[in-house]
């Protein structure tokens, strides 16, 4: 989703950490989850380990949106979905990320991007989420690596799928909780005038609202246990929001004159 690159960025950094050369990686080595050669290709010429370990957080982020984001489309696929998406393409590639993602689509591998983020939006999120999880472990699986690295991996993908399934719970509550005009213009008529005077408990927008706080309460409770602290202030928000909706709806029971 467009504006959600650095809230995906540190998910990823936070799991790919810092420096690192471990002699059984293929990618040699590594900073910020970017390889030597990946550096080398964005400056265009041969580099050094020593520039791998100077690389900064800034140059990471412009190597991850222009390598990563932007060719698996990462501004136009789903909230939570752009962030499973981008760090499969952050570990494996960008091609071998929108491989999985059209499989789990049940695309043709000759399916165009835009055809995919079409796809994307007819499927309901949190289950694309899952199944590419569930396609990337299974894959990571058949490696020879996968007893090296096998711990690592799946604690990942693990944490990848709570933070894309947060991210979705939590655009469904700010979806839920639009704001209720607590005034109506000069001339305009109220479009449901029923609604505004029944008892508070009949109404659909406070039920709505409820249980969109209910579930940013659990991934608040979820972010503030695994130290993400984005993921805790975009929680926080939702529940500020939907308490907002609340109040805004018991005030609309009070007849406007």
């Amino acid at each position: 989703m467009k504006g959600n690159f650095e809230r995906c960025l540190d998910f990823t950094l936070k799991q790919e950490g810092g420096y690192g050369d471990h002699p059984l990686d293929p990618g040699g080595a590594t900073k910020y989850g970017v390889t030597q050669a990946t550096l080398a290709r964005f400056r265009g010429r041969a580099v050094s380990k020593a520039e791998v370990r100077a690389l900064t957080r800034q140059d990471a982020a412009e190597i991850y949106r222009r390598d990563y984001w932007t060719p698996v489309a990462g501004d136009s696929l789903p909230v939570g979905v752009d962030a499973v998406v981008f760090d499969h393409a952050v570990n494996s590639g960008p091609a071998a990320a929108l491989k999985t993602l059209r499989a789990a689509l049940g695309l043709p591998l000759a399916a165009h991007l835009q055809n995919i983020v079409e796809a994307c939006a007819r499927t309901r999120s949190e289950v694309l989420a899952r199944e590419l999880c569930r396609r990337r472990m299974s894959f990571l699986r058949g490696l020879r690596t996968f007893t090296t690295f096998g711990r690592g991996w799946t604690r990942r993908i693990e944490a990848v799928e709570v933070t894309a399934l947060q991210m979705i719970r939590e655009a469904t509550a700010r979806r839920a909780v639009a704001p209720i005009p607590s005034t109506l213009e000069k001339g305009a008529s109220m479009t449901n005038e029923t609604d505004a005077t029944k008892p508070f408990w009949a109404s659909q927008t406070i039920w709505s609202a409820i249980a969109a706080v209910g579930s940013s309460l659990a991934g608040a409770v979820l972010s503030w246990r695994t130290g993400d602290v984005s993921a805790l202030g975009a929680s926080l928000a939702a529940i500020a929001g939907g308490l907002g909706a609340i109040i805004g709806r018991l005030r609309a029971t009070t007849q406007i004159g």
